[in-house]
């Protein structure tokens, strides 16, 4: 099917798209906007019955502390050299929910790297190879936007990323707006659960191993402040403990270490 045979403007909630129609829409709304229920959507899901899912733009504070732990976490990908996958909601999943093949988008997620070498071309190309899943997912979102706002996204980890036959081991719950964290994981027996934590910094455990989220600093991300003194914004003195650079700010010395060094390691693997 072409591009000029799917209407953006007319498309029919009620029928079912296969995975080829799927990617052509997707594919159209990178280029286009689109308004369902007078929200506007730049991304569709596909759930286990072929229907389209519209996924709402994200707030500006969303999107923020999305990047940030996409930030985060990509350092921690480099510096421990887990050469992983790290991902946000524009690389969809092709989850296996009740024996249905189903496309879904986590806010951030990450794919080790024992499963990404494996991927077929086809597999990182399209949404039509065997299905794989991450090993870790993340949603943000206002758990209390409205009633059933919290129920929508539990149901989404414990029926959908955390399905029989999935990869998902680790999943958190992150709602910026009102300070609240939800870990879901697996017991011994395989059922899902969750549990509620404080705001504060949390650990990736054996799924994320050394890898801690910063609360700080995406609360810092949103508002824009930094927690450094007017003293640490002085001129610094940064030696490369692999080289004999010296650097006099934080950020040219982090660049440097990771072009030069973390990443060269990783090449050389």
């Amino acid at each position: 099917m072409s591009k000029a045979q799917i209407d953006l403007a007319n498309l029919d909630f009620s029928c079912t798209y296969s995975f080829e129609e799927f990617e052509l829409i997707n594919e159209q709304l990178k280029t286009r906007s689109l308004e369902v229920n007078g929200q506007p959507v730049n991304l569709f899901d596909l759930d286990k019955n072929g229907k389209l899912v519209p996924m709402p733009q994200a707030t500006h504070c969303m999107e923020v502390t999305v990047g940030e732990i996409v930030r985060q976490l990509g350092n921690w990908n480099i510096q421990t050299r887990q050469n992983g996958d790290v991902k946000t909601a524009q690389g969809g999943f092709d989850f296996s929910v009740g024996g249905q093949r189903t496309i879904r988008a986590p806010d951030v997620s990450f794919t080790p790297k024992a499963i990404s070498r494996q991927l077929t071309e086809l597999q990182r190309w399209t949404f039509q190879g065997q299905p794989f899943t991450p090993t870790f997912v993340v949603e943000v979102g206002d758990s209390q936007s409205s009633t059933s706002a919290f129920r929508e996204l539990d149901d989404k980890f414990k029926r959908e990323y955390f399905a029989v036959g999935t990869s998902v081991q680790l999943g958190w719950l992150i709602d910026p707006k009102n300070r609240r964290i939800w870990v879901y994981k697996r017991n011994k027996h395989g059922n899902v659960y969750h549990r509620e934590r404080v705001w504060e910094d949390v650990e990736g455990g054996d799924v994320l191993p050394r890898f801690t989220l910063k609360m700080l600093m995406i609360e810092e991300a949103i508002s824009q402040e930094s927690s450094e003194s007017s003293s640490e914004n002085e001129e610094l003195q940064i030696d490369c403990p692999e080289c004999d650079t010296t650097f006099s700010d934080h950020y040219t010395f982090m660049e440097h270490y990771t072009n030069e060094h973390a990443c060269k390691r990783r090449r050389n693997r």
